[in-house]
């Protein structure tokens, strides 16, 4: 997996502005939202290497909201700090299970003496469809477009007015973003994170 990694991902990963750690590539937008990319190995098949490739989405408000603004300064987060997550479809010939349905049909194969098949359809898939799609997901607004879709394939942590207030709430108007708190306070949204925000929000005013 390392040896996949090395030859045929870390190329095209830099060449798109990531930087890696380990099995994980990250970028970071203007306002240190980041993007990640990462690698899952599963160990259910003795003839195959079997592994998913995730991304997420790490909007600096939302790694905010989870450290209560005491996350390290400088640090790169991680998965848990994603709003969003989804995952990178393999094309049917390298697919472990092609004719299952989710989550199997997301899981890549690299079986043996197939190595430079797997790895090029892989880097090709990168540089000409995973990774043009994700890199957007630094922008705020683009962001907000795809959490507020119907696309199911994706996890996205919080109800759908909370992750507007994460990603609005160094941009939107006071009076807009008392509406939104308002209506997060009337649907039960925790009192810990109305608090945050209002201060986070009164910070930025101060400043």
């Amino acid at each position: 997996m390392d040896a996949l990694i090395r030859e045929y991902v870390t190329p095209v990963a830099k060449a798109a502005g990531f930087r890696k750690n380990g099995r994980t590539f990250w970028m970071a937008g203007s306002r240190q939202d980041y993007v990640l990319f990462g690698f899952q190995v599963y160990a259910v098949d003795p003839e195959a290497v079997v592994f998913d490739v995730e991304f997420h989405a790490v909007p600096e408000p939302y790694w905010d909201w989870l450290n209560r603004g005491q996350q390290p300064a400088g640090k790169v987060p991680n998965s848990s700090g994603a709003l969003m997550t989804g995952r990178f479809i393999p094309p049917a010939s390298v697919a472990h299970r092609p004719g299952d349905g989710m989550p199997f049909r997301a899981r890549w194969a690299l079986r043996p003496g197939e190595e430079q098949t797997c790895g090029r359809v892989l880097a090709e898939t990168l540089s000409t469809e995973s990774l043009p799609r994700i890199q957007p997901l630094v922008d705020r607004a683009h962001l907000l477009e795809v959490v507020q879709s119907r696309d199911v394939s994706l996890m996205k942590r919080m109800t759908p007015t909370l992750r507007e207030i994460v990603l609005r709430i160094d941009d939107i108007p006071a009076p807009d973003l008392a509406d939104l708190l308002a209506a997060a306070e009337s649907s039960g949204a925790p009192a810990a994170f109305v608090l945050w925000a209002r201060e986070r929000r009164a910070a930025r005013e101060g400043s």
